[in-house]
């Protein structure tokens, strides 16, 4: 009888134990796969040329991060990691216009979407690793 009640504590604790042993999907890890160089492409529609753009993520800390997109140091940026994606925001500008981005991180490529109210115009984008 005490061996059959091991057997089913072993049972019902072997889950519990896998997952601790997993690997940690925890902030540093998603983080670093966010930092460093990145080739966007922003065609305007599916069917026109590539037209690829930098976007450099310099450093994390907590949940902001510093860099620059499209030749513009990002500002206002935020990331939420409480998903099973990395989520992403920030801003960027030019000479006349404020431009407000969004995307995740999902398999190693990036899938974002760009929005510009002055200019009447948002657009998606995707991005690999440069």
């Amino acid at each position: 009888m005490i061996r059959k009640l091991k057997i089913i504590c072993l049972l019902l604790l072997l889950p519990i134990y896998l997952v601790a042993q997993e690997p940690s999907t925890n902030s540093s890890n998603q983080n670093d796969l966010l930092t460093g160089k990145w080739k966007v492409d922003l065609r305007p529609a599916p069917n026109s040329d590539e037209y690829y753009q930098p976007f450099l993520v310099k450093s994390i800390n907590n949940n902001t991060f510093t860099g620059t997109f499209y030749g513009s140091d990002i500002k206002n940026a935020l990331i939420n990691e409480n998903w099973s994606k990395l989520y992403f925001a920030f801003s960027t500008s030019d000479q006349s216009n404020d431009y407000y981005h969004s995307g995740y991180l999902e398999n190693g490529k990036l899938y974002g979407i760009t929005y510009c109210p002055n200019r009447e115009f948002t657009a998606p984008w995707t991005a690999t690793r440069d």
